[in-house]
């Protein structure tokens, strides 16, 4: 017996069981479904409950994020910080999900192979009993043993026990496949009307479509029941609602009509289990709703504040004596011949003389903290008046002040625009001559 044997054990024992004492194949898949639902019914709870705080604690990493901004070495270590004081796992919720498909894969093999999962035979032994009902090509692989599964019947059942020796015939027994007409033991196709078309023929087509409808049939009931998605009015994406039934439709035409049955099971159970789960969550959902609502209210503060603190600093800048505006500067056009001007002679240093041409630049340590830039505080907006009237009037009002002042005094100079020009011909008429004056780099004239 092989370590898969051992692992599947438990699963065929009932699944046996079931198909013992109701003698019918579809109804034991459809009681074993509701065995395994109530056997993972705490884990999918447990896991709605994760997934609700999961839910109530991303507002608060949205907070991590706005602090940390771009660090993402910081934010991962303030994000797993944050987990382990909250007790959380991120995966949590997601976990359940994947459990079903634990129980689909031994329930696959023990359907594909019931000679060897549920009567306990050897290949030597299903290949000896496969001899003696006539198939003597037989080969272990695919779905073979259903096909011999569904040959032993009460007549040759003696036959099928001689074949296996008496030590093993007393786990030989009699599967009925049939369920409701249909052939739980083969596999459905889409041209359905090949080999005639009867009642068989077509359930065996009906039931991936009924499973793939029910698919999506069970995720929108869980989307109803989540009250965080109602509330948060999510919505499901079109490839995640595919997806389901895609998955459907492939096991139902690829592999034995018994998993469609179990994969009908599956969706029905699961919308009864989503309604439960969804009224006695009740008030953990509420409870979340309000909790999620007091974080935006904090969120909302927090923001409001902030933006009270730049106002005010902003505004305490401009009533230091600070410009609320920038002073108009000068368009340089031309020449600048104002620095080359000694005394009363116009070019006494040369017309293209520039004190400024090498300036000396103080010493700043590279390895040193970086000298803060201070930036010239702009006008109020409409906004940030709002917030300082309500929160500091007073403050409001030097700030107005000042700019009303630097407004005034703005007015008061004259226009720049042009000035190095017209001081140029100026310098070049107190001169006596209207030539023009070259010069080359060094002053020279």
């Amino acid at each position: 017996m092989d370590i898969w044997q051992i692992l599947m054990t438990p699963f065929s024992w009932l699944l046996k069981l079931f198909c013992q004492v109701f003698n019918s194949y579809g109804i034991a898949l459809f009681l074993f479904t509701i065995v395994i639902k109530i056997i993972l019914f705490p884990l999918n709870l447990k896991g709605k409950k994760s997934m609700i705080k999961t839910t109530v604690l991303n507002g608060q990493l949205q907070e991590i994020q706005k602090r940390c901004g771009n660090d993402k070495e910081r934010y991962n270590q303030e994000v797993q910080k944050f987990y382990a004081e909250n007790n959380a796992n991120p995966m949590g919720g997601c976990g359940w999900s994947m459990l079903p498909i634990v129980f689909l894969y031994p329930l696959y093999a023990i359907i594909r192979r019931p000679l060897k999962y549920m009567m306990w035979l050897t290949e030597d032994a299903v290949t000896a009993v496969a001899h003696a009902l006539g198939w003597a090509d037989f080969q272990i692989g695919g779905y073979n043993e259903l096909t011999l599964g569904s040959m032993i019947n009460a007549g040759n059942l003696e036959t099928a026990k001689a074949a296996v020796g008496a030590s093993a015939a007393a786990s030989v027994f009699v599967i009925n496949f049939d369920f409701f007409g249909i052939d739980l033991s083969q596999i459905p196709q889409l041209k359905f009307w090949e080999n005639g078309v009867s009642w068989g023929s077509v359930g065996l087509f009906l039931l991936p479509l009924i499973s793939a409808g029910l698919s999506v049939v069970s995720m929108i009931v869980s989307q109803k029941t989540n009250q965080m998605n109602k509330d948060q009015q999510v919505k499901m994406s079109p490839m995640m609602l595919l997806f389901g039934p895609a998955v459907s439709l492939w096991i139902g035409f690829a592999m034995p009509a018994g998993l469609c049955i179990y994969w009908i099971a599956n969706s029905l159970l699961g919308m009864v289990q989503e309604v439960i789960c969804g009224a006695m969550l009740r008030k953990d959902y509420e409870a979340a709703q309000k909790e999620m609502e007091e974080q935006a209210k904090k969120a909302k503060e927090a923001e409001k504040e902030r933006r009270r603190k730049a106002a005010e600093k902003k505004a305490a800048a401009i009533a230091a004596g600070k410009s609320g505006k920038k002073q108009p500067q000068a368009k340089h056009k031309g020449v600048d011949v104002s620095a080359s001007r000694e005394g009363m002679r116009t070019y006494a240093r040369g017309r293209a003389y520039d004190p400024n041409r090498y300036p000396t630049t103080p010493y700043r340590d590279p390895n040193g903290p970086a000298k803060p830039v201070e930036e010239e505080p702009k006008e109020l907006t409409e906004e940030e008046k709002a917030i300082l009237a309500e929160a500091n009037p007073e403050l409001m009002a030097q700030a107005a002040a000042a700019e009303q002042a630097a407004a005034e005094q703005a007015a008061l100079q004259p226009p720049a625009d042009g000035a190095d020009d017209d001081e140029a011909k100026t310098l070049v008429e107190e001169d006596g001559d209207y030539e023009e004056a070259y010069s080359d780099e060094d002053g020279e004239q």
